[in-house]
């Protein structure tokens, strides 16, 4: 999200923190948002209902750790906008991306902390806290490492917080370290790289790796090629960022989270497929939902064949008793006897089917970059 589109979702929390103040609990109304308090600060975060229902208003998308303060209304740390992979919403598309030229930088695989002035000094939240273990351990790190006595009050800075325990995917050993991805002020203007290059100089933080390439197509030819990263991120002149992952670093995550056909489907069979969503990273959403469409599907073509089998057998035995309809299946369709004798006694078909229905074949059905 850029532009007007961002002002007005920022402008919409302050809108409502002035009428609703402390009341968390007020601000569902503005979409699918968790609200975290830290003495007079607010932090909003767009929930896991926001990422798996995909409808995305404007104030889901400033909420990635925005903060306010209360009594005045007013910002205390502008982050990043959520901003999405390539091809996946119409703004990221490549057809409709923006002309003109491209800052590149690597994605980095941590967590991304936000700079923000706590009571008792400059601290580091993540997206959905306050008080989190990152959040403790980037805090720590930053008051034992660095000064910023002098840094302008209305620049948000933006790190990847990466140490051994706060491992994701890649591998960075021991290296412990706040990385500078950005700064941003409160009138939602942010720093281009050089600038952001000079400002981790003066402060001594270790900077994201720029990419110098001329254009999004140039970076392609490495998604499957690249090893050893997570992916870019794009941003053009109007602040707009697109991220894209390489191929390898998708694999290792989903090999991770064990997103396969056999997981969709416990997850469909106890009825616990909103919290399966809910808890699985955000990248492979729009392919869990689909893996699981693709199940349901196979699902409903076995109901539908079944329920076509049992009603033929109906048609050939009316008023039959038990014992006769148990000799007809077994003689003219015993593989489906399991089937048609839960039919036989009026109970659901979905549950036995989608343990049974051969998931074969039901693989990555969608493009890793999903």
């Amino acid at each position: 999200m850029t532009g007007a589109g961002e002002h007005g979702g920022v402008a919409a929390v302050l809108g409502a923190v002035q009428a609703w103040g402390y009341d968390t609990a007020a601000y569902k109304a503005l979409g699918e948002i968790a609200v975290a308090r830290q003495g007079e600060l607010l932090l909003f975060s767009y929930t896991p209902r926001a990422t798996y229902a995909r409808r995305w208003n404007a104030v889901e998308r400033v909420c990635r750790g925005l903060i306010v303060h209360v009594p005045s209304a007013t910002l205390r740390a502008l982050p990043f906008a959520k901003f999405f992979n390539l091809g996946e919403m119409p703004e990221t598309q490549p057809d409709t991306l923006p002309a003109g030229p491209v800052e590149v930088t690597a994605k980095m695989d941590g967590s991304l902390g936000i700079l923000y002035q706590a009571a008792d000094g400059p601290a580091i939240a993540t997206r959905g806290s306050f008080a989190g273990a990152q959040a403790a351990w980037a805090t720590a790190h930053l008051r034992t490492h660095y000064d910023l006595r002098d840094l302008p009050s209305d620049l948000t800075l933006l790190f990847e917080i990466i140490y051994p325990a706060n491992r994701i995917v890649l591998n960075y050993g021991s290296r412990e370290a706040l990385v500078l991805l950005g700064a941003r002020r409160f009138d939602g203007s942010e720093l281009a790289y050089p600038e952001l290059a000079r400002l981790a100089g003066r402060y001594g933080f270790p900077l994201v790796p720029a990419v110098q390439v001329g254009s999004v197509g140039d970076l392609l030819p490495w998604v499957e090629s690249a090893r050893g990263s997570e992916g870019w991120v794009v941003r053009w002149p109007n602040g707009l960022r697109v991220k894209i992952k390489t191929a390898e670093y998708l694999r290792l995550h989903r090999a991770r989270y064990s997103l396969t056909a056999e997981t969709v489907r416990a997850a469909l069979l106890t009825e616990e497929w909103p919290v399966f969503l809910r808890a699985f990273p955000e990248e492979f959403l729009p392919e869990a939902q689909a893996l699981a469409a693709a199940v349901e599907a196979r699902v409903a073509a076995e109901t539908a064949r079944v329920t076509a089998v049992f009603a033929t057998v109906q048609a050939g035995l009316p008023d039959a008793a038990r014992k006769t309809f148990a000799l007809q299946v077994q003689a003219d369709h015993p593989a489906d006897a399991g089937y048609l004798f839960e039919l036989w006694q009026g109970k659901p078909l979905r549950p036995l089917i989608l343990r049974r229905i051969d998931l074969r074949g039901l693989g990555l059905v969608l493009p890793a970059d999903g």
